[in-house]
């Protein structure tokens, strides 16, 4: 590709110009119909929404986060006329194979729309490659002669269907498809494994490390079939506000002498124009009635290529959030704007900031004051003065000329509650992603706090919007975000507190100092239980009422485990149900607990439920006993139960076993403990629990982890589980959460023998059988 500059407007980012090449590169001819019904190619984009999403790239991004921005331009600036679909998995339940959506039908695509689809996305569950790619091949339209599917993963299958061997029953069924694999952020050793899927339809093979890689990882896959293109040049129009009625385009050489030039309407607006030019330096040109662009570009004989020109609009494309209700005190509220392409303007003073009095029927009233905005792109430092007291307002941001671009209708209150969120758990230094609603005056501050002390200053709401960073603490450890904000006194007040692990802890359920019942400051408005028995939901013993999962421990029982967001609990109790043990003094050897979701379809799990059939609903076990989901008639397939139940089966815990050995690097490790004796390889990441002997004198224990997402992998030794079950020299050893993949319990299977050596660190793995063995299973995600 040629070197692209632009002389006015000024440079827009390495991410768009690249996805500028979209626009042409997705036709195969010129005059390609814009009717999806009668195009001859289409594309399948399949997107990985599984938990390791969540994990962070180089800049303190995490994958999810630089996804969705690169898809909002690949959506805005493609052509529209070749018909998209859009595949996702593992956003909607933890652990389900199954949970593949088809988020957009094949079909001409609204941009902006389609954008919000895939923004709501938030990252759960496994990564079923093989599934996605038969239900991607199911959206191919039959009047396709040929269509792409583009695979984003960031992992290995974890479903154990095998994308190599669906690739060849597609192909055997006479399926006419290039597939295409984009590893974002996978090792070259991992990205290898899944080469068969290009290999055998003429597809690539991409590992993107960034958000411009993945941008121009998207071009590359879009690309026409090498036979299809004609020699020379080819100029590729795009405009980032949609296509205009008309527009006229040009080339001349850098002496200014026109060598071809042209106006275009119609379907012909998103062609590619191929055009043959001597050797030498030139520059395009494109003008319309509402924009202009030029690029430079240089013809040296070889293969062809494609110059993109970007039409730059009059107006820019934003986005306004609502982040409300806001704190109505007379102080600076903070703006969450980000401007997503550059309009023309683009000085300090480019855009207006307004703020209206709506009026009875909803319309805007009178202007009550504004503020200048920058027309860069980028996030804003934006801020408006609401007035004291509560009120409803429309914010617009408008151009000078007064042309409206976003507006949205927002509240305001004296004493908002405030939601803060961010991931439960973060590595040492590393940047926290955190997100809050509620009050957002300007010089708010999310701050680090550890128990009772403050951890430095943290950062206000205006120091973030401008690329500010929030850092974890480099010592790993139990810590609290804290949403600290004037009220409507003048005093500075906490709104709001979540809890935040940083780095390994022994306890993976119930970190030390986890004891907190609440994730936010204020719950009210959850009123009495449905008039069931007239209890409020915050009087509950436990409370999760607020945006993000709690972990939470019982003192009296050592019970522990994360109450996940919406949901409560009672107090747990040993004591049996039957009249005849209470009077004799007996305990239960395992708590029981109930749990419910906190409105909705008022689902119900129980820990430990005495006399249970299989008609009142699923159970599964934890390292604290049976948990189970009561069938709920009303909503027999509710998403959030069977998302709750996956987090407490995954945390529970009873006076937790310390951990006795961790491999720490990055390739297996071998362990071997005294008493009992036990010996075995770990996983990178993976961490053993000191070992017991079970009643029937074998050896129990039990391995965890956690995924990127912070989804904790649990696998028992002669305890108390479901299928999936590998069995070994010492009993059978079992996945009890969603999230383990087949060669992770293989690899923790072998070897496993109950040899003695002394408790510690395991050393890396010795032996070159072995290490050929996990060289299959070592990077599996």
């Amino acid at each position: 590709m040629p070197h692209i500059r632009f002389s006015r407007p000024p440079l827009l980012s390495a991410t768009l110009v690249a996805l500028g090449l979209l626009v042409g590169s997705l036709i195969l001819a010129p005059t390609m119909p814009a009717r999806a019904a009668d195009a001859q190619r289409a594309s399948i984009l399949v997107l990985d929404a599984s938990g390791s999403m969540w994990g962070q790239l180089d800049g303190g991004r995490t994958k999810i986060e630089i996804a969705r921005d690169v898809l909002t331009d690949f959506f805005a600036l493609r052509d529209r006329s070749v018909p998209l679909g859009v595949v996702a998995y593992g956003h909607n339940r933890k652990g389900d194979c199954s949970d593949i959506e088809v988020i957009a039908p094949t079909g001409l695509q609204d941009p902006a729309g389609l954008a919000d689809r895939v923004s709501r996305i938030s990252p759960k569950g496994k990564t079923p490659l093989g599934q996605s790619l038969r239900v991607a091949a199911s959206q191919i339209p039959r009047t396709a002669e040929e269509a792409d599917i583009v695979l984003v993963t960031d992992g290995l299958e974890t479903c154990g269907v095998d994308p190599c061997a669906v690739i060849e029953e597609l192909l055997a069924e006479g399926i006419r498809v290039r597939a295409h694999v984009v590893g974002f952020g996978l090792t070259e050793q991992e990205a290898e494994t899944l080469a068969c899927i290009p290999a055998r339809t003429g597809g690539l093979l991409l590992r993107p490390q960034s958000g411009d890689e993945l941008a121009e990882a998207l071009v590359r896959t879009g690309a026409a079939p090498a036979e299809a293109r004609t020699a020379g040049v080819h100029l590729l129009f795009v405009y980032s506000g949609g296509m205009p009625d008309s527009y006229a385009w040009r080339v001349r050489d850098d002496g200014g002498q026109e060598h071809v030039a042209a106006t275009v309407t119609g379907d012909d607006r998103y062609a590619p124009y191929p055009v043959e030019l001597p050797p030498g330096a030139y520059v395009a040109s494109v003008e319309a009635a509402n924009g202009y662009g030029e690029a430079a570009f240089t013809v040296a004989a070889g293969e062809p290529q494609d110059v993109p020109v970007t039409l730059i609009g009059k107006l820019p494309q934003v986005a306004l959030r609502d982040r409300g209700p806001y704190a109505a005190i007379g102080e600076t509220t903070q703006v969450d704007l980000e401007i997503l392409h550059e309009g023309q303007e683009t000085n300090g003073a480019a855009l207006a900031l307004q703020l209206y009095r709506l009026a009875a029927d909803g319309s805007p009233g009178e202007s009550i004051t504004y503020s200048t905005v920058e027309g860069t792109k980028g996030r804003k430092n934006a801020g408006i003065n609401l007035p004291a007291g509560p009120g409803r307002y429309l914010l617009r941001l408008e151009s000078w000329g007064g042309e409206a671009i976003e507006s949205v209708v927002i509240e305001a209150e004296t004493a908002p509650a405030v939601a803060l969120s961010a991931p439960a758990r973060v590595p040492p230094g590393a940047t926290i992603p955190v997100e809050t609603r509620g009050s957002q005056l300007r010089n708010d501050r999310i701050e680090i706090w550890r128990g009772e002390e403050r951890i430095g200053y943290g950062l206000n709401l205006g120091e973030l919007a401008e690329g500010g960073v929030l850092a974890a603490p480099d010592e790993p450890g139990t810590y609290a975000l804290v949403y600290r904000g004037y009220d409507a006194t003048g005093e500075q007040a906490e709104k709001a507190r979540i809890p935040l692990e940083v780095g390994a802890v022994e306890d993976d359920a119930t970190g030390a100092g986890a004891i907190g019942r609440k994730a936010e400051a204020d719950d009210a408005g959850h009123g009495p239980d449905d008039g069931a028995d007239g209890k409020r939901w915050k009087d509950y013993a436990f409370t999760c009422l607020g945006a993000t999962d709690c972990p939470l421990r019982d003192p009296a029982t050592g019970l522990g485990f994360t109450l996940p967001a919406g949901w409560v609990a009672t107090a747990p109790s040993v004591a049996p149900q039957s009249a005849g043990a209470q009077a004799a003094g007996e305990r239960l050897d395992r708590p029981m607990v109930e749990f419910y979701e906190a409105g909705g379809n008022l689902n119900m799990l129980l820990l430990n439920p005495r006399q249970w059939i299989e008609a009142n609903g699923i159970c599964g076990a934890s390292r604290a006993g049976d948990v189970c989901l009561w069938r709920n008639d009303a909503a027999p397939d509710d998403a959030q139960a069977f998302a709750a139940l996956d987090t407490l089966r995954a945390s529970l815990t009873l006076s937790p076993q310390p951990v006795a050995a961790r491999c720490a690097g990055p390739a297996p490790c071998r362990f071997a403990l005294a008493d009992p004796p036990l010996s075995g390889t770990l996983p990178p990441g993976w961490s053993v629990e000191l070992p017991t002997r079970a009643g029937d004198g074998r050896i129990a224990t039990w391995f965890h982890d956690r995924d990127p997402g912070g989804n904790v992998k649990l696998v028992g030794l002669n305890q108390p589980s479901a299928d999936p079950c590998v069995d070994t020299a010492l009993g059978p050893l079992c996945d009890v959460t969603p999230y383990v993949s087949t060669d992770e319990l293989e690899a923790l299977a072998a070897g496993l023998t109950a040899a003695a050596g002394p408790v510690g660190q395991g050393r890396q793995v010795d032996g070159a059988a072995f290490d050929a063995f996990m060289s299959k299973v070592g990077g599996a995600k």
